[in-house]
C-alpha cells in the first residue's frame, strides 16, 4: 500500500527526473490516488492510476523508482485508460517546476468508480459512499444522470443502478 506521503514523495521524484532531462510533464490520476491526496478520505492506495505524458520518458523514470524503492514495478501504471471517458473531466491538482498533476473531478471519479462497480476486494464501493455524499447525490436518478455526463447510458451495466440503489438506500 502506498500512503499518501509516499505518493508525494515519488511524484517529486518523478518532477526532479523530468528535471534533470530538461523535460516537461504530465501526469493525471484516477482511483485510489485521487481519493488519498485529493479528498484525503483514505491513507493509502495498493497503487496510483494514471494517464501520462511523455510516455516513454515517464514509463523509465517510474521503473527507476520502483527499483529504487523497491516497488511493484506497475506501481504507477496507466490500466486505467480503459475507463477513461472521451468526455474527460479533470482539474490541476498540483504545478511542480517540470511537473502539471491532474485528478479527475468529483462527478468524473463517481462516474468512473460507479462504471467499475467493484464490489469485493476493492475500496471502490467505501469511495463511491464517500462522493456520493461529497456530491450531495440522494437518488440513483442523480447518480445516473452524472454517469451519463461521461459514458453513453448503453454502456452503464445494471449491477452499478443496483449498487448506487444499495448505497443510497441507507
Amino acid at each position: 500500500m502506498l500512503s499518501r506521503l509516499e505518493i508525494m514523495n515519488y511524484l517529486e521524484q518523478i518532477n526532479e527526473q523530468l528535471k534533470q532531462k530538461q523535460m516537461r510533464g504530465e501526469i493525471c490520476l484516477f482511483g485510489g490516488a485521487v481519493m488519498c491526496l485529493v479528498f484525503q478520505s483514505r491513507d493509502s492506495t495498493k497503487d496510483v492510476d494514471a494517464i501520462f505524458a511523455p510516455t516513454t520518458e515517464l514509463y523509465t523514470i517510474i521503473k527507476n523508482i520502483a527499483d529504487e524503492h523497491r516497488l511493484p514495478s506497475d506501481w504507477l501504471n496507466n490500466a486505467v485508460k480503459g475507463f477513461v471517458s472521451h468526455r474527460h473531466d479533470v482539474r490541476l491538482f498540483q504545478k511542480m517546476s517540470n511537473l502539471d498533476i491532474f485528478a479527475a473531478s468529483p462527478e468524473y471519479m463517481l462516474a468512473m468508480k460507479s462504471m467499475a462497480a467493484r464490489t469485493y476486494e476493492s475500496k471502490d464501493v467505501d469511495d463511491m459512499r464517500y462522493l456520493l455524499r461529497y456530491l450531495n447525490i440522494k437518488t440513483v436518478e442523480q447518480a445516473l444522470a452524472i454517469l451519463e455526463k461521461f459514458y453513453p447510458q448503453s454502456r452503464v451495466l445494471p449491477k452499478t443502478a443496483y449498487l448506487l440503489e444499495e448505497l443510497l438506500s441507507r
